[in-house]
Formats: C-alpha cells, structure tokens, sequence
C-alpha cells in the first residue's frame, strides 16, 4: 500500500517523523513512482520549491521542504553537488563525446544527457573536459547567421491549445541517397510549453493515412487532443484534418471556432515551432544518425538494388532510429529552455514542468478530452489498419530475420552495432534462402 517510505525506514527525522510538516499531506505515490518522480525533477534541475510544486501537481501529495531533503536522501536522488571521482566524470563527459561524432552537442546538452542518465556532472568539468579533448569545437557549433525571415512573438494559453505538426526528411530516401530506403519521421510539439509530445519514424511522412495514424496515436496518448493542430500545407495531412474538426465539433462545442480554429494549414516557414524543433533535432543527433546510417553505402555493406539488402536495412534501422527519437524527447523535455525576457510564453525551466504545471508560468490546460471509442472509431476511417500503415517489411521476412537474429545470439543492435549485425544477418539469411 503507498504510504509515507519515511516511516518504513528504521530510524527517520527526529524532527518531524510523520513527515507532514504540519499539513495533511495527501496520498503517497507507490515507492517506485515516487522515487522515479524525484529522480525525473533532478535530472530537469527543477529547484526544490518546483519539486514540491511537481510533487502537488502530479500527484496531489504536499509536503515541505525539509520531507523533500529527506526523500532525496533517502532514494539518494542524484545531484551534481555529489562530487564524482574526477577520472569517473572524465570518462561519463567523454562517453557522450563519443556518441556525437559530428561533435555538434554543446556543455549544456552534455550536461542535460548525463543528468538524464542519473551521473550528472557539474558544467564546469564538462567544458575543461570538452576543450581539453575537442578544442575547436565551440568555435565549430556557433550558431551563425539569424535567419532571414523575421520572427514574430509567439502566444498561447496553455498546453495544448496549439500544437505544431510536421515531417522531417533529413534521413529520409532523398537524404540518404541509398536506392529509395528512408527513415522519415513525423512530430508533433506544444506550442506553449516546447514540449515534445509525440516523435515517431514511420514508413512513409507523406502518406495521409500513415500521418493520420500518428495523430490516433498522440490522441490516444493523452485521451485529449489540442484546441488547435497546426501542420505544414501538404495532402498527407487531409485525414488529420478531418478527424481534427470531427472532434472538435463534437466534444468543444462551445468553442468559438473562429476565434479558436481547430486546424490550419501554414506554409513550412512559418509553423515555427515545430521547424526550429528539427534544427536542434539536426544539431543533436541527426547529423549524427546520417553518418552511422549512410556508412553501409561509403563501406559497400549495403546494396539498393538488392532487395534482401532493403527488407533488411528495413529490419534493422527503425527500432534503432526510435530509439535515438525517444532519447531525444527525453532530453529535449528535461533541458532548460534559457531565460528570455521578451517571450510572450514560459521560458527559463524544462519543457516537462511547464506542461505539467502550466499555473506556475501562467498558462491554463485547454486540451479537448476525447473517449476512448472515438479514437478507435477514427481509425476505422482511414484506408489502412494500423498494423499496415507502420508496417516496415512483410511478415514472411520479419520472421525469417528474427529467427536469424537469434541464431546469432539476439546481439545488442545500436548505432554502433547495426551494419556488423547486418552483415551477420546477411549471411545466415543468403544460407537460409539457398541466395549464397
């Protein structure tokens, strides 16, 4: 049963044992949750009065500051205060360092992945770390030119009052250059908050109804959709755009749609906050995963015209690609958003904080609840079953290549790993098939 972890511990505060600091303090979260909460807000670098604010606001449970201390000694919640032995924070800086080839993550990136990873490591070691082994590397990262087009002040209530939408093809078929075999991806991130609230690589971006999975799938992820969805002109969001209004006329009926549209289309240059999103995206993993994709055509591993080669690059690639985006969403979501004066919307804290705990940076939740049979019924509208539409390879090849793969010992597929086991797979596979 959740309970206060205090009071199960042996000894506790003899200050304040039941931990209520003279206030009723809710219900208590399952130790893990809680503990997994403390540890989420340490890894943002909330200060200690957003955490308790976290605490209230996600799950109803007040407590002060001191029961806070307590809980993040008592989970020994990470902090960078902890000093790490210096070669043991050396080696975590260089570890990421490794991960980014095109050396194009900044300290603070660096400092926000490790945090993520439960080792933060104090700003200061990051950089004399990163100068000591890329010395020329902040010069390279300098953001450049601003860009031509001129910016407005962006605005909106809350979370979820607009959300932008968008395809990203820097490692799609075009990018790669490696016989039609493409790793599109498609986005959707809250205006007010920056939140990333869905990143997925799917088979194809500009198909409508694979675009109009994705949206069933964010719908149903937060059971509500946005007051306003906010896309790229383009025909692969035609479906979007028939079951966003559907739902906005049945379930925000009094909603005044012209001062609140439910869709609208922009030209790409102007759905601001979702292409800003791919430059950092760029910047941070994406120069990189072009590199570690397009190697298996620089080495001569991989063949276009070979259609084993195709169904199992198909194979391979996507989960590796998912990986890397939900490592991303996770990163972007916990970083700090630097301080601007001038911003109609939040700035100076994380993604998460302001999209959970909108009241603290003056905004209002203004998302449209939908059921659960709604989202079904949507999808029953669209041409392709879901299964379909994220379909990679056909089921015949899928079972082959995972029976190859455990023959190989189900090895650990990365960026790193993936066209060795390629090339393993390749060989068993040719056998299998009698293609030697």
């Amino acid at each position: 049963m959740p309970g206060n972890p205090l009071l199960k511990r042996e000894t506790s505060s003899s200050h304040n044992k039941s931990g209520k600091n003279g206030m009723e303090n809710g219900t208590w979260p399952e130790d893990a949750i809680l503990k997994h909460a403390l540890y989420q807000y340490a890894a943002e670098r909330l200060p200690l009065e957003r955490r308790i604010g976290r605490l209230k606001d996600q799950y109803g449970l007040q407590i002060g500051l001191t029961t806070l201390k307590e809980l993040n000694r008592h989970y020994e919640v990470p902090s960078s205060r902890r000093k790490l032995p210096q070669e043991t924070a050396r080696q975590l800086v260089l570890n990421k360092m490794a991960d980014d080839p095109a050396g194009l993550r900044g300290a603070g990136t660096v400092m926000t992945k490790l945090a993520v990873d439960g080792t933060p490591v104090p700003r200061a070691i990051i950089r004399k770390v990163m100068r000591a082994n890329d010395p020329d590397g902040a010069q390279a990262r300098y953001p450049g030119k601003a860009p031509a087009i001129k910016r407005g002040r962006l605005t909106a209530l809350g979370p979820m009052h607009e959300v932008n939408c968008d395809g990203h093809d820097k490692i799609g078929a075009q990018a790669l250059q490696m016989g039609g075999v493409g790793l599109p991806i498609y986005g959707y991130k809250d205006k007010w908050s920056g939140c990333i609230l869905h990143l997925v690589v799917i088979p194809n971006n500009r198909k409508a109804d694979i675009v109009g999975h994705t949206f069933c799938d964010f719908v149903e992820k937060y059971g509500a959709t946005a007051l306003q969805i906010t896309v790229d002109k383009g025909s692969e969001t035609g479906d979007m755009y028939a079951m966003q209004t559907s739902l906005r006329s049945n379930y925000a009926q009094d909603v005044d749609c012209t001062a609140y549209p439910a869709f609208q289309a922009l030209p790409s240059t102007r759905n601001i906050p979702i292409e800003g999103l791919w430059h950092w995206l760029r910047l941070n993993d994406g120069y990189n995963l072009h590199s570690f994709v397009t190697e298996g055509r620089k080495k001569g591993i991989f063949n276009g015209n070979d259609d084993l080669h195709v169904n199992l690059f198909n194979w391979i690639w996507p989960p590796i690609i998912q990986q890397r985006l939900d490592a991303f969403q996770i990163y972007w979501n916990t970083h700090t958003i630097r301080k601007q004066k001038d911003k109609l919307m939040p700035s100076n804290m994380s993604p998460n904080d302001a999209f959970i705990s909108p009241q603290a940076y003056g905004g209002q939740r203004v998302s449209v609840a939908v059921p659960p049979a709604t989202i079904n019924a949507l999808r029953s509208t669209l041409q392709l079953s879901r299964e379909e539409a994220f379909r990679w390879v056909d089921d015949d090849f899928a079972q082959q290549a995972q029976q190859a793969y455990a023959h190989l010992g189900s090895p650990v597929l990365t960026v790193f790993s993936a066209w060795t086991v390629f090339s393993q797979m390749d060989g068993v596979l040719r056998q299998a098939m009698g293609r030697e």
